[in-house]
C-alpha cells in the first residue's frame, strides 16, 4: 500500500510539472523538467509498467499512460525534453503490449521513430566508439519500437513507412525483379545480394543496417531484431533490405543459412 501511494503522488507530481504554466520545459531557470525526469526514472526504478502483487489503479495506469505520450508528442527545440523523452523509451520497456495501441491512435509512434533517427545519428554518424555509449545510446529505442511492433501490426507499418517510405517502394520492387531475375538465371532460390538494395547513405535505414555489424554485440542485435520484424520475419525480404553481407551472421544465428565450417554464430 505505501508503494501504491507514492506512485499516486508521483503521478500527480508529474502531471503538475508537465501541464502547469508556463508550457513545459519553461525558461531556463524552470526545474520542472528536472523534476519530471527524476519521476520517470522513478516509475522505472518502481517497475511501474510491469505486473506486480500491488497493481495500481486503472485510471492511474490512464494517467502515466497518457502523459508519457504527452511527453513523446512535446518539441525537441529544448535538449531537456529530449532527455525526458529518452526516460519515457526506458519506461516503455515495461509498458504492456495493449499500450502500442494507445500511442498508435494518439500520434505517439512518430516520435519515437524520431527520437530512434537522431539516436543513430549520434552513434554511427558521430561515432563515439565506445561500445558502452553507443549501447546506451540505441539499444533501448531499438528494444522498444520492436515490442511496439510485435505488439500491434498497425504500429509495425507505422515503423516500416518511416524506415521504408512507401513512395520509395516502387523503386525498390524495380531493384528486387532485377535481383529475382538474376537469382534464377544463376540458378539460386535464395537472395544473396551482398549490400542493400535500397540503402542511401544518411537516410535512417542505412544508419540501422550500419548497426548490424557495430562490435558491440547488443546493438547489433538489438538492430537486426528490429529491422526483422519490420521484414515480417521474412529471410528473403530481410537479405533484399540489408544485404547478405549484413545479414549472414544473424540468419545463421536463427539457423536459416548454413554457416562455414569453423564460424561460431
Amino acid at each position: 500500500k505505501k508503494k501504491y501511494g507514492l506512485l499516486e503522488v508521483l503521478v500527480a507530481t508529474l502531471a503538475w510539472a508537465l501541464r502547469s504554466d508556463p508550457p513545459f520545459p519553461g525558461d531556463p531557470l524552470d526545474r520542472r523538467s528536472d523534476l519530471a525526469l527524476e519521476i520517470l526514472r522513478s516509475l522505472f526504478a518502481m517497475d511501474a509498467g510491469k505486473p506486480s502483487m500491488h497493481l495500481p489503479s486503472n485510471d492511474t495506469m490512464t494517467q502515466i499512460g497518457m502523459m508519457l505520450c504527452e511527453i513523446l508528442r512535446l518539441s525537441n527545440a529544448d535538449v531537456r525534453v529530449h532527455q525526458c523523452k529518452l526516460a519515457v523509451v526506458t519506461l516503455l520497456l515495461n509498458a504492456p503490449g495493449e499500450y502500442s495501441g494507445y500511442l498508435a491512435s494518439h500520434d505517439g509512434i512518430k516520435p519515437l521513430v524520431n527520437i530512434m533517427a537522431y539516436q543513430l545519428s549520434t552513434v554511427v554518424v558521430e561515432r563515439t566508439a565506445n561500445s558502452a555509449e553507443d549501447a546506451a545510446a540505441v539499444v533501448p529505442i531499438l528494444l522498444v519500437l520492436r515490442k511496439l511492433c510485435q505488439s500491434n501490426s498497425a504500429v509495425l507499418q507505422m515503423v516500416k513507412n518511416e524506415v521504408f517510405p512507401p513512395e520509395l517502394e516502387d523503386k525498390f520492387a524495380e531493384k528486387v525483379a532485377a535481383e529475382m531475375a538474376k537469382m534464377q538465371s544463376d540458378g539460386q532460390s535464395k537472395a544473396k545480394n551482398m549490400a542493400p538494395l535500397d540503402a542511401p547513405k544518411g537516410t535512417v535505414r542505412w544508419k540501422l543496417i550500419r548497426l548490424m555489424t557495430w562490435i558491440d554485440s547488443s546493438v547489433k542485435r538489438s538492430a537486426c531484431e528490429l529491422l526483422w520484424t519490420l521484414c515480417h520475419e521474412d529471410a528473403t525480404e530481410f537479405v533484399l533490405r540489408t544485404g547478405f553481407g549484413n545479414a549472414v551472421y544473424f540468419l545463421g544465428n536463427k539457423g536459416l543459412v548454413n554457416m562455414p565450417a569453423g564460424v561460431n554464430v
